[in-house]
Order: C-alpha cells, then structure tokens, then sequence
C-alpha cells in the first residue's frame, strides 16, 4: 500500500510538473518539485498515526514524480548531439546508485529480525524515521546544488530570450575552457520558432485566483492535447505501450522476488518444526523463546509460563490446567481445538478473540493485556534476506548502465530498447528452476542487468522524442502512465507467489516480448537534434 501511494503520487506529479515545465522553465519547476519532495519528505518522518503517514507520503510522491522528467530534460538540453545517449546513461547510473545507497541505509538503520523491530518500537523515535530522514538528504543536497544553476538555454531559445541563452552558453563554455577571453561560437544550434502564446498566456498579476486556476488547466490540456496531433501520435502510441509493458514487469517482479524469497524459506521453515506429541507436563516452568514447536494431545497441568516469546508455536487438541501465563510475546501462535481451564493471563499478547480458535474457555482470567494493535506480527521476518536481495539487485543496475551508455550512441535507442527486453523476456523462461534463495537473487541480478539497459534507451528516447515545447509534458504523460503500470503490475504478481512457476513466468516472457517487439515501431532519435 505504501508503494501504491507513493506511485498515485509520482503519477499526479508528473503530469502536472512536466506540463508546468515545458511552461515556465526547467530550473523552476525542478527546483519547486524538489521542494515539494523535501518538505513533505521530513514531514513523513514526524507523522502519529498511519492516515497522516500515507497523506504525506503521496504528496513527497508528487513531488518525486514531478522532478523525474524535468531532470531528463534539462540535462540533455545541455549536451552535444554526439554524446547525448552516453552521458544521460550516465545521469541513469546515479539512479542505481541511489538504489543502492538506500539499500545501505536500511541495512545499518532498520532491525533485522521481526522480533528487534517489536522492541525498537518501543522507542519515540524508532529506527524507519531515522531511516526516511536519511533517504531525504539526497534530495536536499540537490535542491541547494541547483542554486547555482542557470535555466535551460534550449528552453531560454525557445521562449525568444536569446540574450538569456546566449549568456548561459558563454558561461558553460568558460566553465570548459581555461582561455577566460574564449568566446563560444554557435555550432549545433538551431534557433527555434518563438513561441508568442507563451508570454501571452501568463495573466496578469491582479487576476482572481480561479482565473489562474482555469488558465494553468487551459495550458495542461493544451500540452497533453498536443501529444496526440498527427504528428506525434504514433510516437506517443507505441511509447506509451512499450512503457506500460516494461513497467508491468519490472514493477511487478521487483515485488514477485522478494516475496518468492519469503515463501522459500517460510516453506524451509515450516519442514523443520519439532513436534510434542501426547506429552504430559506437571509443574513444569517455560522460559525464554520457545520457536517452530508444534504441541499435538498434550497436557499441561500447573504449569507456569514467565517472560516467554513464542515463535510459530501451535497447541492443537491440547489440555491446559491451572497454569499461569505471565509477560508473554507471541508471534503466529495458536491454540486450535483445545481446552483451556483455570488458567491465568497476565500483561500477555495472547487476546483471546485472536489465538484461540475452536477452544473451550472456561473459568479462565485475562488481566493486563498488552495494549496496543492485535494484529499477529510476524516475529520470523528476516530482514537481512529483504535487504541483502534488494542491495544485489540494485548493484546489478550499474553495470547494466554502463553497457548502456557505452552502445546507445553506436547502437541505437530503439534497436538498444527491443533487443533488451526481448532478452529479458527469454530469460523470464529460466524461471521455471528458481527454487533456492540464491538462485532467486541470482536469476534477478542478471535479469536487472540486462532489463536498465532497455530501461535506459526507453528513458533517453523519450526524452528526445519531443520538440521543446512538448517534452517534459510527453515524458511526464507517458511516465505517469508507466506508474499506473507499475501498481497493476505490483498486485498482479503479488497474487502469484502461492501459485505454480509457469504463471509468473508466461506472465513476465509475455508482457516484455509485447513490448520488445513494439519497440522497433519507435523512431530513431539519436541523430535528432534537439
């Protein structure tokens, strides 16, 4: 639910900030969107109750959304037409490293075991807040980094404020050049039709707020208008299709591996149990953790329970007498067709509405229940094994974006994307033999490798794919749309984790065979100029 809230957000964001970009100017826009992600960010970190929680959270998500295709903009309108593919490859890379700096950052902030987050929450201040207040420095740091940026010339062009542009190419190449009395001659440029609506559009200063309102919704169905006029709609077509089948699966696996993961070794977990049959306890004391025990016709008389954790413990057609049950944890643990008489539960989690199923209660106390949420926590979670899948998998992505960026300008966008996912589609076949933890993480590095580098041709392409005027509103478009993807794709494989292999596994070789071959319908953009 979380993820699904954050991507509503990058959706609406996206939209809206490509639409405002391709209005008002890249280093705006951006730096407001960064904002916007900063400020709702930290507020993440102070919210009580879990309403609030996911209100800021969607908004951060706005924000995110919104500085994603501005980013993509503004950077490769300060590059060479030769060298364009290579360098936003390499902007893609910080994308994974990103990744993986997060997945660091869990591994060092937040419990590993079920049980050390049940206690750390104990604290005012628990480790996940630590954690998203660390996730956002990043962010911040860019938001004061680009105080020292200047606007998009191209976009500076585009608007008719040459004087602007030319000053920002001359300071870019003083910046390059050690001569300060260099002087930058025009080479790969083209002087763009000026764009009069756009100085005309902006209302004046003492008109009424809705009148504002109404004229921004005027020029966001303007540009998004403009993505489907003949001469783009093929394009945004095929692009918006490639997108939601690349998003469908990726999207949808980065959910499938962990939770396979999971089933595996929940699977592992359940074989190993040791199980009391018939056995007869009398004033016996239990103590410490009792974990994976299955009691089966046992009987348990004045018995005393102090300062246990149970772990996956079932009491199944037991006997329990006038015993004592004090300071208990427990985690899936049951009572199931049992009788239960005379007994004590003191400042225990074992709520009667909660454990016990088919039983028969009598003459039993219950004092002291721990307060709080009755929800059966799952004190066997690992999540070492979530963090060490997720820090492999995001290092994976490096090297695929280095691949990227050495073949898109030799290869092609369009040629770089099919041959990717049609490979990533092949090897969804070998899906079929993943049984082990270790074949799961290895089959998803290798598949996340592969996988960027279509990913990242898919970026670069669409970036390039739109004149000026048009291209964070065609990217932020199409990228919201790969987030509606992302969602379906997330709860559809999440249904398929009990079910057998080939389901996943024709579900992944489909959807990115479909968009492998749809992508040799995109144009070619690496010669365009922009």
């Amino acid at each position: 639910m979380r993820s699904a809230i954050t991507f509503v957000g990058m959706m609406m964001g996206a939209v809206v900030w490509g639409v405002l970009s391709d209005s008002m100017g890249r280093r705006r826009t951006l730096v407001s969107a960064l904002t916007v992600n900063v400020i709702f960010g930290i507020v993440t970190v102070f919210m009580p109750t879990y309403g609030t929680f996911m209100v800021s959270r969607l908004c951060s998500g706005v924000g995110i959304g919104g500085s994603i295709p501005i980013v993509f903009a503004y950077f490769c309108e300060f590059l060479t037409k030769a060298r364009r593919g290579q360098y936003l490859s390499w902007l893609l890379v910080f994308w994974s490293v990103g990744g993986v700096f997060v997945a660091f950052a869990a591994w060092l902030i937040i419990p590993r075991t079920g049980v050390m987050v049940v206690i750390e929450e104990r604290a005012h201040f628990s480790s996940w807040r630590v954690f998203l207040l660390v996730c956002n420095l990043p962010s911040l740091l860019a938001l004061l980094g680009l105080t020292f940026m200047p606007e998009s010339p191209r976009f500076l062009l585009e608007v008719g404020r040459e004087i602007e542009a030319m000053r920002v190419y001359q300071r870019i190449y003083k910046w390059n050049h050690s001569d300060p009395s260099a002087q930058y001659s025009l080479t790969e440029l083209e002087l763009p039709k000026q764009r009069t609506a756009y100085r005309d559009s902006a209302p004046p200063p003492n008109t009424a707020i809705l009148s504002r309102l109404l004229s921004l919704a005027d020029r966001f169905w303007a540009g998004v208008s403009q993505l489907f006029l003949p001469s783009h709609s093929s394009t945004t077509v095929v692009l918006l299709f490639v997108w939601f089948m690349a998003a469908f699966g990726y999207y949808g696996l980065s959910i499938w591996f962990p939770e396979f993961i999971k089933m595996i070794k929940s699977r592992d977990y359940v074989t190993q149990a040791a199980y009391e049959i018939e056995a007869r306890y009398v004033n016996k004391l239990f103590n410490g953790t009792i974990a994976n025990r299955k009691y089966i016709n046992s009987t348990f008389v004045n018995c005393t329970w102090a300062d246990v954790t149970l772990n996956h413990v079932d009491f199944i057609n037991c006997n329990i007498y006038r015993s004592v049950f004090t300071d208990i944890k427990s985690s899936r643990t049951v009572f199931l067709n049992s009788t239960l008489v005379e007994n004590r539960f003191v400042d225990t989690d074992i709520y009667p509405n909660v454990r016990f199923r088919n039983c028969e209660l009598r003459n039993n106390s219950f004092q002291a229940m721990v307060p709080g949420c009755q929800l059966d926590f799952d004190y066997n979670l690992h999540y070492v094994d979530v963090f060490q899948e997720n820090l492999i998998g995001q290092l994976s992505l490096i090297p695929g974006s280095f691949v990227s960026s050495y073949l898109l300008d030799r290869v092609g966008r369009a040629k770089m994307i099919a041959g990717s996912l049609l490979i990533s589609s092949g090897a969804g076949f070998f899906m079929w033999f993943l049984q082990t933890k270790i074949g799961v993480i290895l089959f998803e590095a290798a598949f996340n490798m592969v996988f960027i580098s279509g990913w990242n041709a898919l970026d670069v392409l669409t970036t390039e794919a739109y004149p000026t005027q048009l291209r964070t509103t065609g990217y932020g478009f199409i990228s919201s749309v790969s987030r509606v993807a992302g969602i379906v794709g997330t709860l559809t494989f999440g249904q398929f984790i009990d079910v057998n292999l080939a389901i996943p596994m024709l579900t992944t070789v489909a959807v990115l065979a479909l968009g492998g071959l749809a992508a040799f319908r995109l144009p070619e953009t690496k010669d365009v100029l922009i």
